[in-house]
């Protein structure tokens, strides 16, 4: 099965009178997660979420993308995601996990078995395994809002 670890879209900044489940993706986030989501190499089959609303609004934009069915999940809110919980979801043959950082950095790096993986907000990291189990994935692909702005611009230049 093919995993896709995405951390939402960059996100507005606390402030007085907004609880932190209503934080919504900045319009730089947003554009961030769709270069993103056109450029991953697999399609996505099914989105699972957060239910805070920037998680939400990233997953939204990959079911846009891609036509993938989405599920919003408690489990992916902001906390430890234990790898049982996430063994225990209904996997298709590529299945997204949304969620917030050091959560879902953390998730990413028990499927492959360490290493000090950091995602920025929006990137999406694609892992192949057979198990969802401590180090049983092998990280596929990185692909980074930076990348993805660079890579268009490259693209530009060359036209």
């Amino acid at each position: 099965m093919k995993l896709v670890i995405i951390r939402h879209g960059k996100a507005e900044e606390p402030r007085p009178g907004v609880s932190d489940e209503e934080r919504r993706l900045t319009d730089e986030g947003r554009k961030d997660v769709e270069h993103v989501a056109r450029t991953l190499p697999w399609r996505v089959e099914v989105v699972y979420s957060s239910p805070l609303k920037r998680a939400v609004e990233t997953a939204e934009i990959l079911v846009s993308v891609h036509g993938s069915e989405l599920r919003i999940i408690d489990e992916l809110r902001p906390k430890a995601i234990p790898l049982g919980t996430i063994a225990r979801l209904e996997m298709r043959s590529v299945t997204a996990l949304v969620g917030h950082a050091p959560y879902i950095e953390q998730l990413l790096q028990e499927l492959i078995g360490g290493g000090n993986m950091r995602l920025s907000p929006g990137a999406a990291a694609g892992i192949e395994t057979e198990t969802i189990e401590k180090g049983k994935g092998v990280l596929v692909y990185l692909i980074t809002p930076e990348i993805c702005k660079a890579v268009h611009v490259h693209r530009e230049d060359r036209v």
